[in-house]
C-alpha cells in the first residue's frame, strides 16, 4: 500500500529538467470506473501492462499483470479515455524519487508525483523549492481523471529565483559541469545550466576596461634632392703621352668582319629619310656608327 502526494509544478522547470535528463513516453487507457477499483492499460516502450489499482482511505493498492503487446493496442482502441504523458524520474537527494509527468494528451498539465510507504513519511516530507501548489486532494490531476475529462487549467505558476536555483542544484550534480560545455579555467561553471544559475543571480558588473594607449605619431623621413652631379670635367691630356705599341697582326677573317659591320652601318644611314641631312636645330638626322669587336690574341 502506497501513499502519493502531488504537486504542479512550472512548465519552464520540466522543460530544463527533461532536457537534462530526458524523458520516456507512456501511454494509458482507461475502462470506466467502477466503485473503489480503477483499471487501465499501460504501454511504456516495449512493456505492456494491465494494472488494477484499489483505493481505501486514501491508500492505494496497485496491481500489475504483463500483456503482449498486440493485447495492450488492442485494449486501447476499447478504452473509455487515453492519456499520453513524457515521465522524467529525479532523485531528491534524501533517497526519495519524484516522478514529473509532463502530460501531452489529451492537453497539456506538469503534475510531479512522490510516493510513500506510509503517512508519517508523507505528512514529514519537506516539499522542495521548485515544486508548486499542492494538488493531492484535487482529482482533477489523477490520470484517470485526466484521461476521461480532460486537463485542468492550473493557471499560472509562479517562478523564483529560488526554485530556479533548487532545480540547477538537482540537475547538475549528474553532469558535473554540464553536457555542453567543459570547465573553465579559475572554477569558473560552465554549461546551460550554470548558464541558467548567471541569470538567475546576475553577477556584479565588471570594471570597464581601460582606454587603449593613443598611437604614437609617426614621423616620416624628409627626403631631400638628390644633388646633381657635377658635369665632368675634361681630363688635362699628359704633356707627353707614350705612343701606344703597335697593334697585333690581325688574322685574315678579321677584315671580312669589318666589312661587313661597314656595310650594315651605311644600310641603316641609307633606311633613315633624308640620310645624312641635318635636322632644322642643326643636329644631323642620322649618326653613323661603327662596331668594332674586341679582338682577342688567338690561343695557339
Amino acid at each position: 500500500m502506497t501513499l502519493v502526494r502531488r504537486f504542479q509544478v512550472a512548465p519552464a522547470l520540466v522543460r530544463l529538467i527533461r532536457k537534462e535528463r530526458g524523458s520516456s513516453r507512456i501511454t494509458e487507457g482507461y475502462f470506466p470506473s467502477q466503485s473503489g477499483r480503477t483499471s487501465f492499460v499501460r504501454v511504456d516502450g516495449g512493456q505492456c501492462h494491465l494494472v488494477l489499482v484499489t483505493s481505501d482511505g486514501g491508500a492505494a493498492t496497485e496491481e500489475r499483470t504483463e500483456v503482449p503487446r498486440a493485447h495492450g493496442d488492442a485494449l486501447l482502441d476499447v478504452c473509455a479515455g487515453r492519456a499520453a504523458y513524457d515521465r522524467t524520474q529525479v532523485a531528491l537527494g534524501n533517497g526519495r524519487d519524484a516522478l514529473i509527468d509532463r502530460y501531452v494528451a489529451p492537453g497539456t498539465v506538469d503534475v510531479v508525483t512522490v510516493t510513500f510507504d506510509n503517512p508519517d513519511e508523507a505528512n514529514g516530507f519537506p516539499a522542495p523549492p521548485w515544486f508548486g501548489p499542492e494538488v493531492t486532494a484535487d482529482p482533477a490531476y489523477e490520470g484517470r481523471s485526466i484521461a476521461l475529462q480532460g486537463v485542468p487549467q492550473p493557471g499560472e505558476i509562479g517562478l523564483s529565483n529560488a526554485a530556479l536555483d533548487a532545480v540547477l542544484d538537482l540537475i547538475e550534480p549528474r553532469y558535473g559541469f554540464g553536457r555542453y560545455a567543459a570547465p573553465r579555467s579559475g572554477g569558473e561553471e560552465a554549461g546551460m545550466a550554470s548558464a541558467l544559475r548567471r541569470i538567475a543571480t546576475p553577477p556584479a558588473p565588471e570594471p570597464a576596461p581601460p582606454p587603449p594607449p593613443e598611437p604614437e605619431p609617426v614621423h616620416e623621413p624628409v627626403h631631400q634632392a638628390a644633388p646633381e652631379p657635377a658635369p665632368p670635367q675634361a681630363e688635362a691630356e699628359p704633356a707627353h703621352e707614350p705612343a701606344p705599341p703597335p697593334p697585333p697582326p690581325e688574322p685574315p677573317q678579321d677584315t671580312r668582319i669589318d666589312d661587313v659591320i661597314e656595310s650594315l652601318s651605311q644600310a641603316l644611314g641609307a633606311a633613315v629619310p633624308g640620310g645624312d641631312a641635318a635636322r632644322d636645330d642643326g643636329t644631323p638626322a642620322f649618326e653613323r656608327w661603327t662596331v668594332r669587336p674586341r679582338r682577342t690574341q688567338p690561343t695557339p
